[in-house]
This record gives structure tokens, sequence and C-alpha cells, in this order.
């Protein structure tokens, strides 16, 4: 396993290591959370001085982040409640039996202008899924999430799915998890380097605790937040976990489980005959997890290019996903009974259905007493269209659900298709809709190990690891050759994030510019003469020049190659200036960025320094290759 060093990076000199956890420059004795940082100082240097390392301060607050997001989990649960019963009525949005075509129609409608008429109020982002946003702000904002984005992110979900949007709670809850475990990093002013740990509790036990999963919580933020396995990071994240399933039981109840399975999946052995089948399986898990996220991102971008109000955006979504479930009705009238459409919502009682096996007993057809082939492709499909109409015009969710829901249809259909043609009818289509769930998950996000986990601790169906582990590998590996990238790659794509080389970003994401000793920077003016620049450089050993205005704002770089190549021209030489040679297109770097990003400019346009610019975009010094690998290099002495 790669350990990640440079995940903890944090060098201003050899003092740094005894530094406590907590900074001591910012303390406000007058504000409301000065005697909260007080204690914490002092128990983060009793800590130290007993030889403790310094980030065992860590395992406190993550217990405590871990609890309030445990019990936030469990409210945020209710909220969702309380929707669906405010649009279905006491049923829960499960039995509308006795419903108008047009009823089913108007609900999303409803929730989706309410989402809408808050997303133009309060100038919210048209699409938000959630777990890229939390990244984006581990890697450009230190971690910042602003509070009021949680009370957002919970209300809009609530609404989106209680009116029958297709979406999870998943998505949310992490963010909203993410959103405390930062609020809390930010109220005792915790170091930089540590608040991506804070904010990887939060996630963990939001998850953990709205899926009844503390592993799979744990795997997610190390697997798809973080990528960092380090043990620094493994045990408070763990920690939190525990403490927010522990609080959630304790708020809302004890549930062993999500899906509560009346009878196993399976009950014979897995013989290496049927590995085949998986393998098919998986393979086409991951060419529906691979469509799913596709799909998902062009309609995103269809909505985005429509020229209209924000608040019209998420009505007409909703309207074509109504449309959709009343034609689901009139397709199939009572497949699964008091549950219609059946690709509303997240989707859970369904889920639940296609994980028993009586579900496939009596006829093959599409009836109440046997869930047959087309009913089964026919909520795949609408689960697809519906989810990317929700969330691609502006609905609010995440993507676990649907994957999960896609996948035990998807699953489902396998087992019935081999059934119907006499092959392995020994084996349930239950089992390959288990299965098939960490298919397209693993599929849609490149995570097997979380996918793995979270199926078997949702269900407690241990009897099928090996058939969920060699389908969930098979999604990925067809996901990942069919495209790059995951779902939530493409959203940070979108947000100007690269993530081919994600785990050294996870690395580098943590270095701030300023904590890394710059070059002094030698500045010309645009009229400089460039036998000037030469007795500089002569002068200073400089190497590049960071071209300015009058002001000192940054205009361009006059880089060592291109002045060698001038002095190619003697005759030409006494008649140019600065600004013949000036590249316009370097980029600068801010003194409070990340070191990734200066990593990929470095890269990407091939020059040996860059330009460190403040926030009034004034050069304040310049930042070197050689620079920046004496700082790594140092970095793995002092933690090893």
């Amino acid at each position: 396993m790669k350990i990640d060093y440079l995940s903890r990076f944090d060098i201003v000199g050899t003092e740094e290591l005894e530094k406590p956890l907590f900074n001591r420059f910012a303390a406000d004795e007058n504000n409301v959370m000065a005697w909260p940082r007080r204690w914490w100082r002092a128990v983060d240097r009793r800590l130290v001085a007993m030889g403790f390392p310094r980030d065992w301060s860590l395992i406190p607050l993550a217990a405590i982040v871990g609890a309030i997001t445990g019990a936030a989990a469990q409210g945020y649960g209710e909220l969702v409640r309380l929707s669906e019963r405010f649009f279905y009525g006491r049923s829960g949005g499960h039995d509308v039996g006795g419903l108008h075509w047009w009823f089913i129609l108007v609900m999303p409608v409803a929730g989706a202008l309410a989402v809408g008429c808050i997303k133009t109020l309060f100038r919210l982002p048209l699409h938000s899924h959630g777990i890229p946003e939390v990244i984006e702000a581990l890697a450009r904002r230190r971690g910042k999430l602003p509070r009021r984005g949680g009370v957002f992110t919970a209300m809009n979900s609530a609404i989106t799915i209680g009116s029958g949007g297709s979406a999870g709670q998943e998505g949310p809850i992490v963010h909203i998890g993410s959103v405390l475990g930062s609020a809390v990093g930010q109220a005792l002013q915790v170091d930089r380097e540590y608040m991506g740990t804070l904010i990887g509790c939060g996630a963990a036990a939001g998850l953990a605790a709205i899926f009844h999963a503390p592993i799979a919580g744990v795997l997610l933020v190390l697997e798809v937040l973080l990528r960092d396995f380090s043990l620094r990071t493994f045990m408070p994240v763990v920690l939190a976990a525990v403490m927010g399933v522990a609080a959630g039981q304790m708020v809302g109840g004890d549930e062993a489980t999500l899906f509560a399975l009346r009878q196993p999946a399976i009950t014979y052995q897995f013989t290496f005959i049927e590995a085949v089948p998986y393998l098919v399986l998986g393979a086409l898990c991951g060419v529906i997890g691979s469509l799913f996220s596709q799909g998902l991102m062009k309609f995103e971008h269809a909505w985005a290019s429509i020229r209209c109000p924000m608040i019209i955006k998420p009505v007409f979504g909703a309207l074509l996903l109504g449309l959709l479930g009343v034609l689901m009705i009139a397709l199939f009238p009572a497949p699964i009974p008091h549950y219609r459409p059946t690709f509303f919502g997240n989707g859970y009682p369904v889920v639940e259905k296609l994980l028993s096996p009586g579900a496939y007993q009596g006829t093959v057809g599409d009836t109440a007493e046997g869930l047959g082939l087309a009913f089964l492709l026919a909520i795949v499909g609408c689960k697809l269209a519906g989810t990317a109409l929700t969330l691609g015009s502006g609905g609010s969710g995440g993507l676990f659900a649907p994957s999960l829901f896609i996948g035990a249809a998807s699953g489902g259909a396998f087992g019935v298709a081999l059934r119907s043609a006499g092959l392995y009818s020994n084996v349930s289509p239950a089992t390959y809709a288990l299965a098939g769930m960490a298919g397209v998950l693993s599929g849609a996000v490149h995570c097997p190990l979380t996918a793995i986990v979270l199926v078997l601790e949702i269900t407690h169906d241990y009897s099928v690891i090996l058939p969920v582990m060699l389908v969930a590998i098979a999604g990925t590996t067809t996901a990942q050759l069919l495209r790059r990238e995951s779902i939530y790659a493409l959203a940070l794509r979108e947000m100007g994030l690269n993530t081919e080389t994600m785990s050294d970003i996870s690395v580098l994401r943590r270095i701030e510019i300023s904590n890394i000793p710059l070059s002094p920077a030698t500045v010309v003016q645009r009229e400089e003469p460039v036998q000037r620049l030469v007795e500089l450089a002569q002068q200073h050993a400089a190497l590049d020049f960071a071209v300015c205005d009058q002001q000192g704002r940054y205009q361009g770089m006059l880089t060592a190659v291109d002045l060698r190549m001038a002095l190619l021209q003697p005759e030409a030489l006494p008649l140019m200036i600065a600004g013949d040679l000036t590249r316009t297109e370097i980029p600068t770097v801010a003194i409070d960025e990340m070191a990734d990003a200066a990593m990929d400019r470095l890269s990407r346009h091939d020059v040996l320094s860059l330009a460190v610019v403040n926030g009034k975009g004034e050069v304040v010094g310049m930042l070197t290759r050689s620079r920046l690998m004496q700082a790594y290099e140092q970095f793995i002495k002092e933690r090893l």
C-alpha cells in the first residue's frame, strides 16, 4: 500500500516539528470560541509534552465530529421522510395506488419549483453532487466549506427526493458531514494539513450513519475523498464512523441494515463454473456505470446551455420526469404493489423487493407474482433517464442510491434472462441483483472496495461475498477501459481539477506555497532594454524574470531560454526590449494556493519557475522546481 507522505506536508523550518496542532496566532479572546480553542490547545500541548505525535489531538476531535454528524444524519433522514409525507401523504410516497395520473405529474414539478426558487433566491449553483464540491474545497479553499452550503444541501435534496426526484441521500449527507468537520476545524483553528482529515471524519460519519455502514463510510473517504490510506488518517476516520453510527442509533433507534432481507439471497456455495456469468454481469455493469456517468454529464451540459431563468430548469426536468412516471404506470400497472412509479425518489423499497428471491417466483411474465425481464429492463432505463433529468436539470441529491437501484435491476434482469434460457437455474436472480449493485456503483464511481463493503453492510448477506467481489472488479475494469474518469472525476474536471494523478494531488494539495522557501524575484518592466537584462542576469544569477507594470502587477515571464536565444542575435540585441521576449501565457501561482496547482502549471508550460503573487497581484517571489523538490525531500526525512 502506498503511503501518502506529502499529505501531511508543512515545512517552514526544523522548528516546525515542535509546533502544536493549533495555530496560536489567530486567537480572538472575545470570540465565543475562545474558550474551546484555549482548552484544545492545552490538550494538544499536554499530549506533545508527553511525547505523543502531534496529530493525536485529532482523535477526540474525530469523536466529536462523528457524533455530531451521526445525529445530523438522523435529522436529515427525518427531513426527507417529512418531505415525502408532505408531497404524498402518510405513505411517504410508497403507496400511490389511489392517486390520479396528474398527481404523479404535479408533485415532482412542485418540488422542483421550490428547489428552483431557493437556488435563485440565494444564488446557488445549478448543479451540485456533494462529493466533488468537497474535494474541490480541499484542493483550492484550504478545506473551508461555507456553513450555509450544508443547510441548503439538506433542504434542496430533501425536497427533491421527497417530491419524487430520482436521487439519493448519501451525497448530501457526505456534504453535510464535511461542512460540520470543516466548521469544527475552522472554529478551533486547526492547522491546514489536518483540515482534510476532519472533513473526512464528517463525511465518513455521515455515510456510515445514513447507510448503517461504518466500514463503507471509512473506505469511501480513503478511496474517493482523500486518497490517503496512511495510519494517521485512518484512525480518526474510523473513530468518527463508529461514533456516527452510535450517535445515529441513539437518536433514531437501532436499525441493523438498510435493506432488511427476510430470507437469504442464496443458499448455495459459489463454484468456479459460476464465475463466467458473474464476469459477464460485471462487464455489463461497467458499461452501464460508464453510460450513467457520461449521460449525466451530457444532460448537465445541455441544461446549462439552455438560456432561461434558473428557476425554470428544474421545473422542466421534473415535468419530463413526471411524464416518464405516468408512462411507466400505464405500461406496468402493478409489478411492485404499493410503490409507483418505481424509479421515483431514492427507490429503496424497490431495491429491497429486487433483493428478495420471492419476487422472482411464479410466472416469468410482468405480473405481481413475478418480476419479468421487460419490467426490469424498463426500470433500468427509466432510472437512468430519471436521474439524468433530476440532477441534470438542477435537482439536488446523491448518486449512490440511483447506482444501487440500477445495479439491482440490471442484475435481476440478467438473472431472469439466464433462468429463461435454462442456464444456472439453481441460482436466484436476487443473487445477481445483489452483485449488480456493487458492479454499477463501482463502474460509475471507480470505487470497488467501497462498493463491495457497502453492499455487504447494507444487506448483511455475506454468503455472496465472492460474486460481489468479482462483479465489482469486473465492473470497475470495464468502466475504466471505456472511460478513464469516474463520475466524480468528470465533475472535478469541469471545475478545472486534474484527476489523472489524484494520488499525487492528494499529496501535494496540502502543501501551501507560503510554506515553501521562495527564490527572490528579479522584476523588470516591459520597456527595459534586453542588454540591461543580461547585466542583471550576471549580477543576480537570475534565470527567469518577472515582467510587471509600474504598480508591480504581473504581466508575463521572460525565461532564461528566451534570453539565450536573443543572445544568438548580437546585432539585434541593442534594439530589443523585455516586452519583445515576454511570454504572457505563463501563469502565476498565488501565495495561498497549494503545491498541486504549481506542479501542474510548471509541467504544462515546461518552465523552471513560476512567479508567486499576493492577493493584489504583486510578485513576492519565484517558485522553482528545485525548491519544490528540496522541500519534498526534507519532508520525507522528517516524517519517516
